[in-house]
């Protein structure tokens, strides 16, 4: 992208070596990201660009530098987090327990703490930037990083989505978005009669697709399948090692058995609206969403990826 030159400062305690974990969101974002911070020398910053919880300046989620932020305001606060003097917000939600409430208040949310374990670890000199609300700025970024792109089959996260609750109010706004970065969609996906989760989880494919159309072959971009990542945990990870031409080393053997294995092998499905259920075993991620939509919404979501599943 032309005008893209994400200047840095000499003063960064981190630089080139940043790598950023981003892709859809359900799709093994965070157990990625703890897998990687076990390489010697590097941190892990957890979702530093997420509205809710992240850099002060954050005001708005997806951001797209060229799109809906200037490349100059884009490179601010992505430095903020190499200069480890980002600010952040207190991330206190309506549903928090007081106890919560006052952690948060008086040491920080996941976000910022996160930083800051970064800021103070000795000899710790490389950083990971683990966050899905980068997705649509992986273009702009791996110019000058290495991206990891994580990807999940679309009926596994339309599961996912309803299981959360979760929605997709930005669609409309970032089909706008898109426009500024020569990214056209064309139907808009809508349906009234079917759960906003898993609506949610439709239009975000469809956005994802057509930018990662855009996005395809660039040599910075690393596509993480979540669906192989379930079932082969070590070959997948190792796969993702020799691209990025770190050493697996048997600590991180020993962290990926742990983490896709769960605690308890006979659970096949996780809790509703816990978003990381250490329990269940992950190799039933990608199985559990029959119990979760109902027929008509999985005839939908197949109808929307064209049978393609």
């Amino acid at each position: 992208m032309s005008g893209c030159n994400l200047p840095m400062s000499k003063n960064n305690k981190y630089s080139e070596k940043a790598i950023i974990v981003s892709g859809l969101p359900r799709t093994a974002t965070t157990a990625l990201g703890d897998i990687l911070s076990l390489i010697d020398g590097y941190n892990m910053v957890y979702e530093p660009f997420n509205v809710s919880q992240g850099i002060s300046e954050v005001n708005l989620n997806y951001l797209i530098p060229g799109a809906n932020i200037n490349h100059s305001d884009f490179d601010e606060i992505f430095n903020s987090i190499l200069n480890l003097n980002a600010k952040f917000k207190l991330g206190v939600k309506d549903h928090d327990s007081a106890l919560k409430k006052a952690v948060k208040t008086l040491f920080g949310n996941e976000s910022s703490l996160s930083l800051l374990k970064s800021k103070f670890s000795i000899n710790k000199k490389k950083l990971i930037i683990k966050d899905p609300f980068l997705v649509f700025a992986s273009l702009y970024l791996s110019d000058h990083y290495r991206v990891i792109m994580c990807e999940r089959p679309i009926l596994p996260l339309a599961g996912s989505f309803k299981r959360m609750g979760w929605k997709f109010p930005e669609y409309d706004r970032l089909i706008n978005d898109f426009n500024h970065i020569d990214i056209k969609i064309g139907k808009k996906i809508e349906n009234d009669s079917i759960s906003p989760s898993v609506l949610g989880a439709v239009q975000f494919s469809q956005l994802y697709s057509s930018f990662k159309n855009k996005v395809k072959g660039k040599e910075n971009i690393y596509f993480f399948n979540q669906d192989d990542f379930s079932l082969n945990p070590q070959q997948s990870i190792n796969q993702l090692f020799d691209w990025l031409d770190e050493e697996y080393t048997d600590k991180i053997v020993n962290k990926v058995e742990n983490v896709n294995s769960g605690q308890k092998n006979d659970i096949k499905k996780p809790k509703k609206h816990v978003q990381h259920d250490l329990v269940y075993n992950k190799s039933f991620s990608n199985k559990y969403y029959e119990s979760v939509l109902n027929k008509k919404e999985i005839d939908f979501v197949k109808e929307c990826s064209g049978g393609e599943i």
